[in-house]
């Protein structure tokens, strides 16, 4: 509660004023109500018999019906139908003034909690998705905040304008006669204690029903996925069983939660017309005995003010029920809310560090590393990487060439050692100061659903359309480029899927290349690209690079030969390191690895 407490803060005078509209509205129900008296009067003809009340609202109704009869029987009853038909109107007016606010506020809220969710998913380190599910981060955004907008906001505004006016209700049934409402007060708890139990389990039940939704999602976006995989297998049948026992499961447990979810209205239904029963016999009792203030027609609205309080009454105890189902949507947001992000900027340091002023540009100091605090990944790893030089990574798949990359961007942090830009600890810096001066082309590419030019300029969004071509011709993707239907205006589809591997790979290049970093990092970025293709941007690379820093992290060693120092990991330590001449001559692991590759 107090995490919706909390979103709801900014719209404390929408707050306010929703709950004015609420009251003026239950006011005028009120008025008509009470008005029954005044009709049941001219209806009838007033008693003779009947007792000054020393009630003041049984007062003003009697001063209404005097006033009204003045105009005699039948011109009075058009009369008050006008009058009824007037507070009616004017309760309906309020009423939707305040369903309009509520709403504006629910949007309002869901609107905002997107926001902060999206930007907690920027924000939160790599280490996060590693060991979280992608369907559980998914479902935070989908089918958990449409449950929470439903169960809980909707809920809070069913609580909000169910307790007012249960609260004005029983205030005017106070008034107009205590007895009776003390009778009725009695009762309520028998009605609370039933529907408190069918919902003490909700929480729970729901709790379990989202985390199975978030594994369903799971399985669905693996599924898709890896669909080619699934076909070759002939694995069809098996996905298939595998998704309906998930389903089926997920199911069972949404069917036994709505039970008691649907159970809370009929039950409080029930109770509500044993208790109208119940006003019925003892009002009608102290009708008869003459109890001073309640007269028959006054009763007879006291009972309709009793009737017209049995639907909030209702709708407050399914609030309840419902905000104990969303509870656990809502602890499922909040808990991703709080997760450690990533230090973005520090906030009392906006200067940007000057480069420069460091003859070597990137230096790994004893740098130790581990992905689960279990598993080491590299040892004591010490690397000098001069400034506008090239440094080559090699060795075997998961020897830590990537990972490398990964500490240094600041992916992950090291535990243990240094990792040092133009002579200051990445560690020290903001992160978008650091990130800045850095261009990745990472192994994996990623495109954006987008025109090529808002590709190659995602990363310098102010770039000119001849800045954008020029960094595209770099990276030898022009001629490509220009033979696209709309040129650099063609729209590639999602992650690039009209494009080839080696388009891709060319664009995530020019991408990069546009930014002009003073670190490029290039993790396995010729990999997508046949040999004729490979050399031509070899070529472009190599003009591309002088005078810039880069960090090369290639399997093919033809690519890296002419580094000016090439290190040889192996299972996370660096077993050679020196120019390729250097290396091949000391007949090690990196001429071994030549040879495998025939290329000497």
């Amino acid at each position: 509660m107090n995490f919706t407490l909390h979103n709801l803060k900014p719209y404390s005078a929408r707050m306010g004023l929703y709950t004015l509209l609420v009251v003026l509205s239950v006011v005028f129900t009120m008025s008509t109500a009470l008005s029954v008296a005044d009709f049941l009067k001219i209806l009838f003809g007033e008693s003779e018999n009947t007792v000054p009340s020393i009630n003041l609202v049984a007062q003003a109704l009697d001063g209404l019906y005097r006033w009204l009869i003045t105009f005699g029987r039948k011109e009075s009853l058009i009369l008050f139908s006008v009058i009824i038909f007037v507070l009616y109107s004017l309760k309906n007016i309020f009423g939707y003034l305040s369903a309009v606010q509520i709403a504006m506020i629910r949007t309002g809220v869901v609107r905002d909690l997107r926001n902060k969710l999206f930007r907690k998913a920027m924000r939160l380190p790599l280490s996060y998705y590693d060991r979280a599910r992608k369907g559980d981060v998914m479902a935070r955004f989908s089918s958990d905040m449409v449950e929470y907008e439903e169960s809980v906001l909707g809920s809070l505004q069913s609580l909000l304008s169910s307790t007012i006016s249960m609260v004005l209700y029983l205030a005017m049934l106070v008034y107009l006669n205590v007895k009776l409402t003390l009778f009725v007060l009695l009762m309520l708890p028998l009605v609370a204690l039933v529907v408190a139990g069918i919902a003490r389990r909700l929480k729970r039940n729901s709790q379990v029903v989202q985390e199975m939704n978030s594994r369903l999602i799971s399985l669905t976006d693996e599924t898709m996925g890896g669909l080619k995989v699934i076909k070759s297998y002939n694995a069809i049948d098996f996905s298939n069983r595998r998704f309906r026992s998930y389903n089926r499961d997920y199911t069972r447990r949404r069917n036994a939660m709505y039970r008691r979810i649907d159970a809370a209205s009929p039950v409080s239904e029930f109770l509500g017309s044993v208790i109208v029963i119940g006003i019925l016999l003892f009002g009608s009792w102290l009708v008869m005995n003459g109890d001073n203030g309640l007269t028959a027609d006054l009763f007879i609205s006291y009972v309709m003010l009793f009737v017209l309080m049995i639907p909030p009454a209702k709708d407050l105890t399914t609030a309840f029920s419902q905000m104990r189902k969303g509870r656990a949507c809502a602890d499922r947001i909040e808990a991703f809310l709080g997760e450690e992000e990533e230090v973005w900027k520090v906030e009392n340091d906006r200067r940007r560090v000057e480069s420069g002023k460091c003859d070597t540009a990137v230096e790994l100091r004893h740098v130790n590393f581990c992905y689960n605090d279990e598993v080491p990944v590299l040892h004591d790893i010490n690397i000098s990487v001069p400034r506008g030089t090239t440094l080559a990574l090699v060795g075997a798949s998961g020897s830590g060439k990537s990972t490398i990359a990964d500490l240094i961007c600041r992916f992950y942090e090291c535990h243990d050692g240094d990792i040092l830009l133009d002579g200051q600890p990445v560690s020290d810096m903001p992160l978008a100061d650091l990130r800045s001066r850095i261009g990745v082309v990472a192994q994996d590419t990623l495109l954006f659903n987008d025109t090529v030019a808002a590709n190659i300029a995602f990363g310098r969004p102010g770039a000119t359309p001849e800045d954008i071509e020029q960094a595209a011709r770099a990276a030898q993707a022009h001629d490509f480029i220009s033979a696209m239907p709309e040129g650099y205006n063609t729209c590639i589809g999602e992650g690039g899927g009209m494009l080839s591997g080696g388009q891709r790979q060319r664009i995530s290049i020019a991408r990069a290349l546009l930014r002009e970093p003073e670190l490029l990092i290039l993790d396995e970025a010729t990999s997508a690209l046949d040999t004729e293709s490979e050399h031509m941007l070899q070529a472009t690379l190599g003009e591309v690079l002088q005078g810039r820093t880069a960090i090369v992290i290639a399997h093919r060693l033809s690519t890296v030969a002419g580094a000016d120092n090439i290190v040889v990991l192996d299972h996370g330590r660096i077993v050679e390191q020196g120019r390729h001449d250097e290396l091949m001559a000391l007949g090690g692991r990196y001429k071994q690895m030549v040879q495998l590759q025939s290329l000497d």
